[in-house]
């Protein structure tokens, strides 16, 4: 990444940056080469055809942090998705389909020697009103009588639905805990964006005291923190305080209101943030191709600034 002058430390940049629109090879690493980049979080927009075209440069230049499942997209698909089957799926071929294919994301995780991989863990199938969250908060009325009543109105829906959806997770979690173990690799259970997302507050804890001991970790998303604690659904501070000791990586990236995957930098609080991180927390900055090249290295330089490297 881009340097202060005597500084060595890095921290991990996401493909996602422009996997999305880079599909050729030898263009998509020299981007990251650009600007310093040496530590890399794979993202799920790239083709097993892109793949095996950058794994030499990968290996010879590169260290992979982490990976977020589905990598590469599966040949089954035109396009990549972090929820491209779901783990969640009370429909069992899809479910069996989602497991196996982040089994080979754990593979080539314990291949190229990535600690972990991402997961989306799926969805309660209902419908989250996040039309009329972003109108609330715009209008900025996401606290008033009216939109907590319908916060409530959501979480109690979401809850008396969400039974057959979070048992087939936990069946999934189950098929792939040993097989990460026995390759070395954890798995990383996203914080989510939408209200209807698995998992939400009170089931991360459940999962992680679940698989206790196993490969299972907690993978926290600053933004999706942000956002979901802008529209009224959850604390941010009570997130970390709550799962920090399970942290095993974070995504860094900028929120403007309701808007995240910007250049670190802009809403967020890096003071809470900073207490929660350890020196062995993998840490992966993860903005879309939104962000300029001039916009990152300035998030960069930002959070080396400010201690976090």
């Amino acid at each position: 990444m881009v340097r202060l002058k005597g500084e060595e430390k890095m921290i991990g940049l996401s493909t996602a940056w422009c996997s999305g629109q880079i599909k050729e090879g030898k263009k998509l690493l020299p981007r990251f080469k650009e600007i310093g980049i040496k530590e890399l979080e794979l993202d799920y927009r790239i083709s097993k055809k892109t793949f095996k075209e950058i794994l030499p440069l990968l290996k010879k230049s590169f260290a992979i942090l982490s990976i977020h499942n589905f990598f590469p997209i599966p040949d089954i698909l035109e396009e990549g998705s972090g929820d491209a089957f779901l783990l969640s799926s009370p429909d069992e071929e899809e479910r069996k389909r989602a497991v196996k294919y982040t089994r080979k994301t754990i593979e080539i995780a314990h291949e190229l020697g990535a600690k972990a991989i991402v997961l989306h863990l799926g969805k309660v199938e209902m419908n989250p009103e996040t039309e009329k969250f972003l109108l609330l908060y715009g209008r900025g009325k996401i606290s008033s009588s009216h939109g907590k009543r319908i916060i409530h109105k959501i979480k109690e829906e979401r809850k008396n639905k969400k039974s057959r959806y979070l048992d087939a997770v936990l069946r999934s979690l189950s098929e792939l805990n040993k097989f990460a173990q026995e390759r070395g690799v954890l798995l990383g259970i996203e914080n989510r964006f939408y209200s209807h997302e698995i998992p939400d507050f009170e089931e991360i804890g459940l999962i992680l005291r679940k698989f206790k001991g196993g490969a299972i970790r907690y993978w926290h998303d600053v933004g999706h923190a942000v956002v979901q604690e802008n529209l009224g659904l959850l604390s941010h501070k009570e997130l970390l305080e709550s799962y920090s000791s399970h942290l095993i990586g974070i995504h860094l990236h900028g929120v403007r209101g309701c808007e995240d995957h910007l250049a670190p930098g802009q809403e967020e609080d890096y003071g809470l943030i900073k207490r929660y991180i350890k020196p062995e927390t993998i840490k992966v900055v993860e903005p879309h191709p939104k962000v300029s090249k001039e916009e990152l290295k300035e998030g960069l330089i930002f959070l080396q600034r400010i201690g976090i490297e």
